[in-house]
């Protein structure tokens, strides 16, 4: 019966720290789309564990923004998370422009990127490039 007792509790017990873990992730890690424009922004800032497809000789990055159908990418270097806001350096991968913007969690669905200081943010569409706006909202997914 303590058998019993003891075996039940401890399964309890595990079957609570995964839950607990399951609901403790990290808010700035998600793949986050745009479906105006075509944008994926797949990021992971506190862990800087994202691999770039096809980019894979940079490493590990905090994450990227790519527009559907293309191989063009911006990648983000650097982030520094604050609460709901996080500071991020993002530079195309060629290398030839760069800028800073703020990613602002406004829930846990929806992610909102203002564009500061630097380049604008352009991406590839039907053989031209296209300005972003500089205030674009995701949604997780």
């Amino acid at each position: 019966m303590k058998k019993t007792v003891l075996i039940s509790v401890c399964i309890a017990f595990a079957m609570s720290l995964g839950a607990a873990s399951a609901g403790m992730r990290a808010p700035f890690t998600g793949r986050f789309v745009n479906e105006e424009y075509g944008l994926t922004l797949n990021i992971a800032l506190e862990t800087e564990s994202v691999e770039v497809p096809r980019h894979e000789l940079y490493g590990e990055l905090p994450g990227y923004l790519v527009r559907t159908g293309t191989n063009y990418y911006w990648l983000i270097t650097s982030a520094e998370v604050d609460g709901n806001k996080a500071r991020v350096s993002m530079v195309n991968d060629y290398g030839s422009e760069d800028l800073e913007a703020t990613l602002t969690l406004e829930a846990d669905t929806l992610l909102r990127l203002k564009q500061g200081s630097g380049s604008t943010l352009k991406v590839p569409n039907k053989g031209k490039w296209v300005k972003l706006p500089s205030n674009i909202n995701f949604i997780r997914r």
